[in-house]
């Protein structure tokens, strides 16, 4: 009979390929893939959310300067203000 080590190195040797396949499995990694996409998911949405968040108040602000540019310009043509006054 085969020695105890021999046998006992075969079946690690055999259940390591085993564990080696089936963590390669592809239904295995679409799972990895789709735990991954719940726990990144709510974050990912925050990010997002705060990203059109940021752009609104950016859009506002644009709005807001090129409003007083336009005002500015409008007062130096019609004479009612000079550079000056607008730099106080």
């Amino acid at each position: 009979s085969e020695q105890p080590e021999l046998v006992g190195g075969r079946v690690t040797d055999k259940f390591t390929e085993s564990m080696y396949v089936l963590a390669n499995e592809p239904s295995v990694a679409l799972y990895r893939l789709q735990e991954h996409v719940r726990r990144s998911l709510p974050e990912l949405a925050q990010h997002k959310s705060d990203m059109q968040s940021w752009e609104e108040q950016s859009q506002g602000a644009i709005y807001t300067v090129e409003y007083a540019c336009r005002y500015e310009r409008l007062l130096r043509a019609a004479g009612l203000c000079s550079q000056a006054e607008v730099v106080r």
